[in-house]
């Protein structure tokens, strides 16, 4: 029980503060932005962002099933899917971007098909990455 109230206080201060970070995005410059996405790689998911710019998805998904306990995993990647792509959408670089919400795509696609529970908005965001990658 412990363990889970733990949980979902984790998703929701990450989710809470990417959300601040989402409402700031006109107001500070993308180097600050910056920082602090970095910052929230290695808060959540303990390692740095060049750990998750370039190691390829499947990597990162192994990294996060032997980092993570069991019932923490599929939150966590939904949490990590969030945050790249919110890291892509802010990359100035294309290829940068483009690899970015391809590893975002993947990441959501696997908890898409492990994950117990149904999600609408998790199919749309599937679908407009699909976009942002297919450009």
């Amino acid at each position: 029980m412990l363990e889970r109230d733990y949980i979902m206080r984790l998703i929701r201060q990450f989710f809470e503060a990417l959300e601040k970070l989402k409402e700031e995005k006109a107001e500070k410059q993308s180097s600050t932005l910056q920082l602090e996405i970095h910052s929230m790689y290695r808060a959540y998911f303990h390692q740095p962002e060049s750990f998750f710019y370039e190691q390829d998805a499947e990597f990162i998904l192994h990294y996060l099933q032997t980092e993570f306990p069991k019932q923490e995993f599929l939150q966590r990647i939904e949490m990590l899917s969030e945050l790249l792509c919110y890291d892509a959408s802010i990359k100035s670089s294309a290829k940068e971007k483009k690899e970015l919400y391809r590893k975002a795509l993947y990441t959501m696609e696997y908890l898409d098909t492990h994950s117990d529970t149904f999600s609408f908005e998790r199919r749309r965001k599937i679908g407009e990455i699909k976009a942002e990658v297919d450009e």
